[in-house]
């Protein structure tokens, strides 16, 4: 992992919190109401040759929407839906299915440092790492957690298995955990993170199957296999 890969994730989390007060805003809100102000569709419908297009979010930077459009989309076995985050401004979103309760990914988590005396940050930067006592007189250290920032699934095994960005991934039914990574706008990725501007699944076996943003919690959507 880079320098410019650490500091791109700094960023994005300080981004994410900055949001976090902007999208509570959005959430009281009507969401017909919203969405109709920045020109957007609660009955947008793209279902055409076997693939479903999901809107990830939506709007601009006075009225960013933190849903998804349509928020259920009924399929067939065999066939896919697409992910993309058409938001005029730079705010991300996942595609998260967690399909095992116990698998759920928090953007920042503690690590334990064993193997170091000190920990600096990379200048230059007005930054300090959070700390906390750890087990056995160790030293734990909260940092971003990629489980939760970067495209990865979890096999019923509990193989993880990293995937590339604007993945196409065939879902099986038997997965933990399978995440999109951020989704970004079309060409507004930080510098240093994956330029993530879409997120296909294609599934195998019918089933109701629900997923949420990270980022977003209330942010949530189904997918429906017959």
């Amino acid at each position: 992992m880079n320098r410019y890969f650490i500091i791109a994730l700094a960023i994005a989390a300080s981004a994410v919190l900055a949001i976090s007060t902007v999208t509570a805003t959005t959430m009281a809100a009507n969401d017909q109401s919203v969405a109709h102000s920045v020109g957007a569709s609660m009955k947008f419908m793209d279902y055409k040759d076997g693939v479903f297009k999901v809107m990830a979010g939506g709007g601009g930077p006075t009225a960013p929407l933190t849903k998804f459009f349509p928020a259920k989309a009924t399929i067939k076995v065999g066939e896919s839906v697409t992910w993309v985050n058409p938001t005029r401004v730079g705010e991300p979103h996942t595609v998260t299915f967690v399909l095992n309760q116990t698998q759920g990914a928090n953007l920042d988590v503690p690590f334990v440092v064993n193997n170091s005396t000190g920990i600096a940050p990379l200048a230059p930067g007005n930054s300090a790492p959070i700390t906390l006592p750890g087990p056995n007189g160790t030293t734990a250290m909260i940092g971003a957690n990629a489980m939760a920032y970067l495209p990865v699934t979890i096999a019923s095994d509990g193989t993880v298995t990293p995937m590339p960005p604007n993945a196409n991934y065939t879902m099986n039914g038997t997965e933990q955990y399978i995440n999109s990574g951020f989704i970004w706008p079309k060409g507004m990725a930080p510098e240093g993170l994956p330029p993530i501007d879409t997120f296909t699944v294609k599934f195998e076996k019918a089933g109701t199957y629900d997923y949420l943003c990270i980022l977003h919690p209330w942010m949530t959507g189904q997918v429906q296999v017959k």
